[in-house]
């Protein structure tokens, strides 16, 4: 539940439009929430590796949910764009990224000998916030006004973080992990994957936060846009969960270095598919694919580092997808501004995807 509820971050998207006529500011002002939001989030899954030396799991989760209610409250009841900039974007995107590495470790420690398949669950369930969450909020707006989603959602997110606290058995701080033997292997095996990451996410968010752009300059603008978005965002998600089961099947470098190379397959083609379903399906399985990256990854991490070592190399790992996240929707942008086309940022993406393949592959050898 703790996942579900904090996935309701990546429905802002909806709440863009509604912010910026409430606070009376411009559609780039009303993004900086958003981009604010995930550089916070990042840097609350890095500094969940660290505070759990300190505080147990119990006062992490009580903490994080204080703290994103508050900022909640106060994006909804400040009505400027300086508190929607604090209390949505600072606030809750740090507790977001708090809670959201505490639910990848939690999964993983409650089912012993099925890690993978657990934090590929989290991540999925995760993705399906943000899914839910935007038809939510679509819904509520018929009838409520912006402001008083934050100001509902609050107690929401408070409530779900006690109860997920006294369901957590054990509140015991974490030792920091033991650097003995191989110190020579670690910094490797943490640097190939980090730019890794950086490549793969970067190429998947370039392309699914354009999807229906994407889908329209490919059939004209009879495209059904929010179909599109919903079987990307749907993809993500059944990739999340298939990543945990892929990852417990073929461990190690060669399980994140697969759905790259179809990830850049799939993006080579896009340019050369016509109609709408083979357009809304090839987004769909870059989604799926994008998916599966996202949940490889931690339990790569884990397989590495151990339990121990989880969070603080994760932390540490998942800088890369905070760099993607702001950064690849802008490239993609910027790319089809000076082409008045997505086939040059697409291209650009499969070659991420197929640089990010070679360079993971070289963690093995």
């Amino acid at each position: 539940m703790t996942c579900l509820c904090f996935g309701s971050i990546h429905a802002y998207g909806v709440l863009l439009a509604p912010v910026e006529q409430w606070l009376g500011t411009s559609r780039t002002v009303a993004s900086m929430g958003y981009a604010v939001a995930i550089a916070a989030l990042t840097i609350g899954v890095y500094l969940n590796g660290r505070i759990e030396m300190v505080f147990g799991p119990r006062l992490r989760l009580i903490g994080s949910g204080a703290v994103a209610a508050l900022g909640l409250m106060i994006a909804g009841g400040s009505s400027s764009s300086a508190g929607l900039l604090l209390g949505f974007g600072l606030m809750y995107g740090l507790a977001n990224g708090v809670a959201y590495a505490m639910s990848l470790g939690i999964a993983a420690a409650a089912m012993p000998g099925r890690e993978a398949q657990a934090m590929g669950l989290a991540t999925a369930i995760y993705g399906l916030g943000a899914v839910l969450c935007a038809q939510l909020f679509s819904a509520a707006l018929g009838g409520m006004h912006v402001a008083v989603i934050f100001l509902v959602l609050a107690p929401v997110v408070f409530a779900i973080c006690a109860i997920g606290a006294a369901l957590i058995q054990g509140d015991a701080p974490v030792s920091p992990p033991s650097v003995e033997g191989g110190p020579q292997v670690i910094p490797r095996s943490l640097r190939f994957l980090w730019f890794s990451y950086l490549l793969g996410a970067f190429s998947g968010l370039m392309v699914l936060a354009h999807a229906p752009a994407i889908a329209v300059w490919r059939n004209g603008v009879g495209t059904e846009a929010g179909l599109v978005s919903s079987v990307a965002s749907l993809g993500s998600v059944l990739g999340g969960y298939l990543g945990g089961v892929f990852a417990a099947q073929v461990p190690g470098p060669r399980g994140i270095a697969l759905p790259l190379l179809v990830q850049a397959i799939v993006l080579l083609g896009i340019p050369f598919a016509a109609g709408i379903f083979p357009v809304t399906a090839s987004l769909g399985l870059a989604g799926v694919c994008y998916g599966v990256l996202i949940a490889v990854i931690p339990v790569e991490v884990r397989r590495i580092f151990g339990p121990q070592g989880f969070a603080l190399n994760y932390g540490k790992v998942f800088t890369a997808w905070g760099i993607a996240g702001v950064a690849g929707p802008v490239a993609a942008g910027y790319l089809y501004d000076i082409t008045r086309g997505y086939g040059a940022a697409l291209a650009t993406a499969a070659a991420l995807s197929l640089w990010s393949c070679f360079s993971i592959l070289r963690v093995g050898k």
